[in-house]
């Protein structure tokens, strides 16, 4: 974990809902984002996670882009159709297999990361798009 005292506050009081397809994925942010005071809701896919997107209306959400069935391009779409794409800023996390060339523009996205991904550096974006004035 992190030497800096000051990361332990960074999201305090911040919603976050994680979406991988990964579990070991899920648990290890599940636990940096919570080291760093979020509170972590997950889910294991774009569906999933828009059922939840309803229910728990989280601050800001972090989605693996590359998911089967519906990926986290797809999400982004659905919140926006909803109205909710604007209020809720999405993080891409990209993986390293993926092919940039047929996908949109990661300018829908509020931010990305390539993975794997430094979790501190996740903590500090969150921060970033979550600050309330």
């Amino acid at each position: 974990m992190t030497r800096d005292p000051a990361i332990l506050k960074l999201l305090v009081g911040v919603s976050v809902l994680v979406i991988d397809t990964d579990p070991d994925a899920r648990e290890l942010l599940e636990a940096v984002l919570g080291y760093c005071g979020a509170f972590v809701a997950h889910a294991a896919s774009a569906r999933e996670a828009l059922d939840i997107v309803a229910k728990e209306k989280p601050d800001v959400v972090v989605a693996e882009t590359a998911m089967p069935d519906a990926d986290g391009y797809w999400l982004v779409e659905r919140l926006r159709a909803r109205g909710a794409g604007r209020a809720i800023p999405v993080v891409a996390l990209i993986s390293g297999r993926e092919q940039s060339a047929d996908r949109p523009p990661l300018a829908v996205f509020a931010g990305h990361l390539r993975k794997p991904i430094d979790p501190w550096e996740l903590c500090r974006m969150l921060a970033g798009l979550t600050r309330k004035p």
